[in-house]
């Protein structure tokens, strides 16, 4: 289903957000198998307002006001997008390399470290009641305000041993068929399937198949 532009609530594509964590989610914006049959979702800066929106990155007075200022200036906003893709992508190479114990290019941690370092000086320490708060910048003209949170969430992940070691590609990534990851925040540690009713169901109707054609 294509972004509305104008309203951040109208006909929109609903992301499954599965993943765990902000950035996995991020990550699997793109469904499908990479470099194999990739499905896009993030089409249009309008995209990326309903993702971070609908994840719960940007709430939705901070949705419209992006999606007008994102009118005022396209350029920049597809600028935005292109930039958000492309961190997207260097995010997935790297938690792919280490899911299986590899290291990431040099190439795609430096993006994403540039990333941090812009986003990172956006935070700003805000009074509350008791204490304090670490909160956003809220100019109304970072049209890259939601990849922020993105990029934070990456960084909690990047620097944990312990989540970075339950970062997991999707089971029928072998296959071809699915290349979303997924933080396993099972006590197991066993979690196979980016979602049980997709990936998980087709593997299992197929293991379903094979048996019964070895009983007949």
């Amino acid at each position: 289903m294509k972004v509305m532009q104008d309203t951040p609530h109208e006909t929109e594509w609903q992301f499954e957000l599965t993943g765990g964590r902000l950035v996995m989610d991020f990550v699997n914006t793109q469904s499908g198998m990479r470099g194999v049959a990739p499905k896009e979702h993030l089409h249009a800066y309008g995209d990326l307002i309903a993702f971070a929106r609908q994840a719960g990155a940007i709430d939705a007075a901070r949705a419209r006001r992006l999606l007008a200022e994102a009118r005022r200036r396209p350029a920049d906003a597809a600028a935005v997008l292109d930039a958000g893709r492309s961190l997207r992508e260097a995010l997935f190479r790297i938690f792919l390399a280490r899911s299986s114990g590899a290291a990431p290019a040099a190439a795609d941690v430096e993006l994403v470290s540039a990333a941090v370092g812009r986003a990172f000086a956006r935070r700003r320490l805000e009074r509350r009641e008791g204490g304090f708060a670490l909160e956003w910048d809220p100019a109304g003209d970072a049209l890259e305000a939601p990849l922020w949170p993105v990029v934070s969430s990456a960084a909690e992940i990047l620097t944990s041993a312990d989540a970075l070691a339950r970062v997991r590609v999707c089971g029928l990534y072998d296959s071809g068929e699915c290349s979303w990851l997924f933080v396993d925040e099972t006590r197991s540690g066993t979690r196979r399937w980016c979602s049980m009713q997709d990936c998980g169901n087709k593997a299992k109707a197929r293991r379903h198949y094979r048996k019964a054609r070895e009983r007949g």
